[in-house]
C-alpha cells in the first residue's frame, strides 16, 4: 500500500473515531433551537396586598420549552406583579420538596448538578428514587395551558463535520496526536458546559429584583431538582420590612421527578 493510500486511511480512521467521540460524548447540550412555548393559563397564582406572584411553567429536563438536552435542573418561570403604589424588592425564592427540604436557587451550572446529585442521594436514603423530568404532564392535567412553538429542538450543538475532518486532518499531517479518544471527548464537555452555563447566566434574572409601583416583571430562577415540590417561597422587602408569599404547588407539581417505585 503506498504512503498516500495510507494517509487517506489514516484520515478517514481518524475522522471515525472523532465523529464517534464526539456523538457519544453524552451529558448536557445546547439545542440548536430551543422550545419557545407560549403560556396561556398559570399554574398557580398567590397575592396578598402588596405583589401577585405567578408560577407559569417549569422547564423540566428534555420538557416543553427545554433549551437544553439532558438537563440536570429545573427553571422555574414566574411573574411578580407589585399591586402597591410603593417600589418592592425581591429578594429571594425557595422551592420545598416533597421531603420538606427547602432548595435555594443556583446560579451556576456546577452548583445545580451538585445541588441535583444531592438531592437524588437523600431521596435515595428515603427509599424513593428519583428521575428528571419524570411526572411533568402532571403540570398539564393541572390546567396549564402552554404551546410549543415551532420545531426542530432535537438538533444540539455540536462540531460541524468540517470541524471534524480538518481535524483528522490534522491528525495524518502529524499536527494533532489523536491519542487516547478520552481527551477528545473532555474538550468537546468542556466546551458543551461553557455553553451551558452562559444559557443560564444569561436566562437568569439577577436577585435583588426591584418592581415600582404597578409594575409586572418576569422571574426566571434555577433550582436543583425539587421532587414533587409542595411550594415556592417568594421573599420581598417593602418600606414596612421584609414578607414571605408563599405559592402552593401540591397539585401542579405532584410526583415531578419522582421514578417509578420499587417493586
Amino acid at each position: 500500500m503506498s504512503s498516500q493510500s495510507v494517509g487517506r486511511q489514516l484520515v478517514f480512521t481518524c475522522a471515525l473515531v472523532c465523529m464517534f467521540v464526539l456523538s457519544g460524548c453524552g451529558g448536557t447540550k445546547v439545542l440548536k433551537e430551543a422550545q419557545p412555548i407560549q403560556t396561556t393559563q398559570p399554574l398557580a397564582t398567590v397575592s396578598d396586598q402588596q405583589v401577585t406572584a405567578i408560577l407559569d411553567w417549569v422547564i423540566v429536563r428534555d420538557g416543553p420549552g427545554t433549551w437544553a438536552k439532558n438537563a440536570d435542573w429545573d427553571e422555574y418561570l414566574l411573574r411578580i406583579r407589585n399591586l402597591s403604589d410603593q417600589p418592592i424588592q425581591v429578594i429571594r425564592v425557595i422551592v420545598v420538596d416533597s421531603l420538606d427540604t427547602r432548595i435555594e436557587s443556583q446560579p451556576k451550572r456546577k452548583q445545580l448538578v451538585k445541588g441535583s446529585k444531592q438531592t437524588a442521594r437523600r431521596y435515595k436514603d428515603s427509599g424513593i428514587k428519583v428521575k428528571a423530568g419524570r411526572g411533568a404532564g402532571t403540570m398539564l392535567v393541572a390546567g396549564a395551558a402552554v404551546t410549543v412553538i415551532g420545531v426542530g429542538a432535537a438538533s444540539v450543538v455540536a462540531v460541524s463535520g468540517a470541524t471534524v475532518a480538518g481535524s483528522a486532518g490534522a491528525a495524518a499531517g502529524g499536527l494533532l496526536l489523536l491519542g487516547p479518544a478520552l481527551a477528545v471527548g473532555g474538550i468537546v464537555r468542556g466546551v458543551r458546559n461553557s455553553a451551558v452555563s452562559k444559557q443560564i447566566e444569561q436566562r437568569q434574572t439577577v436577585l435583588p429584583l426591584e418592581l415600582s409601583a404597578g409594575e409586572e416583571l418576569p422571574l426566571n430562577v434555577f433550582f436543583p431538582l425539587a421532587p414533587s415540590p409542595g411550594m415556592v417561597e417568594l421573599s420581598y422587602t417593602d418600606v414596612t420590612g421584609e414578607h414571605s408569599l408563599t405559592i402552593d404547588t401540591s397539585t401542579a407539581l405532584n410526583g415531578l421527578h419522582i421514578g417509578e417505585p420499587k417493586e
